[in-house]
């Protein structure tokens, strides 16, 4: 139906033109001759017209051959229909009891056929054109969309990459604590091992790469326990971070990761210890997470390729791309490591 009326709306098209051309070239305009050239032109049009629409989509994808044989056969099935279209419609107009009509068969067959031609290879090319596009445009879609998957499927790779690299360095850290406890007490030990289960059931039934920031904190929580009961009084901590924040997704082992650094540079580096405070507010970008200790700090830029911050620096540019950063301010004393997440 919307063919249909596509093809009445350049039908009409036509007819105007026709008339159009009529005003151009007529010394004296008659409405009378404009309104008789526009019966004559719309009437051609639409049967040469309406024919064309019923043939051509029928027999034109059965042509076959060279391109120039091709378009020889295009030509031929453009002046038949040209030909019969042009028959029927001065037939029809010379019969009509409205308007009588003075035409003569072979001039005004021979017009139609000129105006078919012209129509019929316009119309022609511009499907052609279309068609050439529109599998382009779908080329071009499948291409990007293969790009885009291919693009996912490394940024997985390299994630999975990266987060493996992770998971030995925690548990190598967390097994030391537990194995230095074993002879000293082993009531302790056995309840950390417990603890150590927990973790690794969090490790490894966990789906993707972004978890809860409750579960995060759960985690981290585990951890600084195992850690507790390794340093004692030495580890102080504190985590004030707000329930609402809770269902905000953050990076696995992000939060961890930035604890474990401070257990590790400012409780494990001093034999008084350290205080470790844990953080988590809203900012008009999103979330940010910070752990603050009052150890003798580090350089963040001087940290070793592979270094736990570095790779989770890295991960934070694979999940979330410049939205998301880590950084570090050096207090006195100690050092604050913050990491930015869009949320």
């Amino acid at each position: 139906m919307r063919e249909a009326g596509r093809l009445l709306l350049i039908n009409l098209g036509i007819a105007l033109l026709l008339v159009f051309f009529y005003f151009l070239n007529a010394r004296t305009f008659f409405w009378e001759n404009a309104r008789i050239i526009f019966a004559i032109s719309f009437t051609f049009a639409t049967i040469t017209g309406g024919l064309a629409w019923l043939v051509l989509p029928r027999l034109a994808p059965r042509l076959q051959g060279s391109k120039l044989w091709v378009w020889t056969q295009l030509l031929a099935l453009l002046g038949c229909i040209g030909v019969v279209g042009g028959s029927v419609g001065f037939f029809l107009l010379m019969n009509n009891p409205f308007v009588p009509l003075r035409l003569s068969y072979y001039p005004s067959l021979s017009a139609n056929v000129f105006f078919t031609l012209i129509i019929g290879i316009v119309s022609i090319v511009t499907e052609q054109a279309r068609r050439k596009l529109e599998a382009t445009t779908l080329e071009l879609r499948t291409r990007e969309y293969e790009r885009e998957k291919a693009l996912k499927a490394a940024a997985e790779a390299k994630l999975q990459n990266l987060e493996s690299r992770i998971h030995p360095h925690f548990l190598f850290n967390t097994l030391n604590s537990i194995a230095s406890l074993v002879r000293q007490d082993p009531a302790l030990a056995e309840r950390l091992i417990e603890n150590l289960s927990g973790l690794l059931r969090y490790s490894l039934d966990r789906h993707g790469h972004r978890v809860r920031l409750a579960d995060e904190v759960q985690i981290t929580e585990d951890y600084l326990q195992i850690e507790k009961a390794r340093f004692g009084d030495r580890l102080r901590y504190e985590m004030a971070i707000p329930e609402e924040l809770f269902a905000v997704e953050v990076p696995a082992l992000g939060l961890q990761t930035l604890v474990e650094n401070s257990v590790k540079y400012a409780v494990g580096a001093s034999r008084q210890g350290a205080w470790i405070r844990v953080t988590a507010r809203r900012t008009t970008d999103g979330l940010l997470l910070e752990v603050r200790d009052d150890g003798p700090g580090f350089n963040l830029d001087s940290l070793p390729a592979g270094h736990g911050l570095d790779t989770l620096r890295q991960r934070l540019v694979a999940l979330f791309g410049p939205a998301a950063s880590l950084s570090t301010e050096k207090l006195e004393p100690g050092v604050a490591v913050r990491m930015a997440l869009p949320c």
